[in-house]
């Protein structure tokens, strides 16, 4: 596996790697711009590693003031953007299966989960992304009533990720959660077995603590979104609809305000909402059956606080990868609320791929794929009329870093591989697809 960091040039430089080219060394490139990225760093998979168990997935990564820490195999890996060097590791293993959050506390503390598709996750580790050192590590009890040997149901899967707010750490099962001391891993609650109303999965969005709640128990056929302080105090609840016989499913939370779910209402409604959890009614904002494009959450086999936080809400307004341009949707409270603002693409042969951050102006960041004679570029999309205006274009990696017959991240990024973080862009690749994953790249920009 593959990492390169890449920066704006007098953001970082130098490093393990460099790679540029001047400007006007592209062709017949019509990119009209005076800014290049460079590469300051690249790291391998092991050229003896093998994927642990189908499916295996890296798709962790946090931003600190200093570092970029991402997940390897059995390990997180935190890298020196201004040096362009590894800064540390830190020895997580079993770490192919589970979930982490994707928060990180004021210290800069973050939760791994670790197990197998066999076992379950059964430990977790808070890691100090700061100073790159465990802090704690303990390993979970299982939910639901006592036995002797517990089911693989007592302890999260796959599609559950801890969250952290405040002081707290939360962690999911389908049974209900664990809330532990984030400093200590001191158990605040375990899983109550008999009550009618239960937590599945958590998130954390700002100040704002999420529960998915399944309340089946107590007759409820519906699921329950519920919002909570960092003292665990009940902000609000949103009862989701039930059709017929039919609850609605929540997909994930894109934002908190205004309140946007991604949903699967019905037969095969894929749908955007705002939801007012005052008077417990909801608009849908998009319908996502009509767009040819990538989900707005990241992808998932069902229900459950999937992460959307990729996601650019600003202004009452929605930023949307929509075929191979981008389209704006109002999310206001008003009469305009659903309708598209605008529609917007570079050309007829260029693709760009879902807003991935935001200027100093608020103005929407995307990715210009490379095509033909013209490299990848970081495009700038008119916040008002969808204008796009190329900042900054990326030299294109050397032929050695990419698996052989193919163009590598930057022409075939993942969805919702790439990041944009304070003037660095970053790509991943999450999976390796062959045990070649010395070639396999996951490139990783800023």
């Amino acid at each position: 596996m593959l990492v390169l960091v890449v920066a704006l040039i007098g953001a970082a430089g130098g490093g393990v790697y460099y790679f540029r080219n001047e400007l006007g060394l592209f062709g017949d490139s019509r990119l009209d711009v005076d800014r290049e990225l460079q590469y300051v760093l690249q790291e391998r998979f092991a050229s003896n590693y093998v994927p642990k168990e189908r499916g295996d997935r890296l798709t962790a990564r946090w931003w600190t003031d200093k570092y970029l820490v991402r997940s390897m195999p059995n390990q997180l890996i935190g890298y020196d953007l201004a040096t362009g060097k590894t800064a540390y590791k830190v020895d997580v293993p079993d770490n192919h299966f589970c979930r982490t959050s994707t928060q990180q506390s004021s210290k800069g503390y973050v939760a791994v989960l670790q197990g197998t598709r066999r076992d379950g996750c059964r430990r977790v580790t808070v890691v100090d992304l700061v100073n790159g050192k465990v802090v704690w590590s303990k390993a979970l009890a299982p939910a639901g009533e006592p036995r002797s040997k517990p089911n693989l149901t007592d302890f999260p899967q796959y599609d559950h990720r801890p969250a952290i707010l405040g002081d707290r750490l939360y962690i999911p099962t389908d049974k209900g959660g664990h809330i532990l001391n984030l400093a200590n891993g001191v158990v605040i609650q375990h899983p109550p077995p008999k009550v009618e109303c239960f937590s599945t999965h958590y998130d954390a969005i700002g100040t704002i603590g999420l529960a998915y709640r399944n309340c089946s128990r107590s007759g409820d056929k519906g699921r329950h979104l519920l919002g909570f302080d960092a003292a665990g105090k009940t902000l609000w609840q949103f009862n989701l609809p039930v059709q017929g016989s039919r609850p609605t499913l929540l997909v994930g939370v894109l934002s908190v305000n205004p309140l946007l779910v991604r949903v699967l209402a019905g037969i095969n409604r894929k749908e955007v909402w705002r939801l007012d959890p005052r008077t417990g009614r909801h608009q849908v904002v998009v319908d996502l059956r009509t767009r040819a494009s990538s989900d707005p959450c990241e992808p998932s086999g069902g229900d459950g606080l999937y992460d959307c936080s990729k996601q650019v809400v600003a202004d009452g307004t929605l930023y949307l990868q929509d075929g191979n341009g981008i389209a704006a949707h109002d999310i206001g409270a008003g009469t305009a609320a659903g309708t598209e603002r605008w529609r917007s693409v570079w050309d007829l042969t260029h693709k760009v791929t879902a807003p991935i951050g935001l200027d100093e102006q608020g103005h929407p960041i995307v990715y210009l794929l490379p095509a033909k004679d013209d490299p990848g570029a970081l495009v700038r999309v008119d916040r008002r009329t969808g204008a796009m205006t190329a900042t900054a274009i990326l030299p294109p990696p050397d032929k050695s870093l990419t698996r052989p017959g193919t163009g590598g991240l930057t022409q075939f990024p993942e969805p919702g591989g790439i990041d944009w973080h304070n003037g660095h862009l970053a790509f991943f690749r999450t999976q390796s697809g062959s045990r070649d994953a010395g070639y396999a790249a996951t490139i990783v920009a800023g």
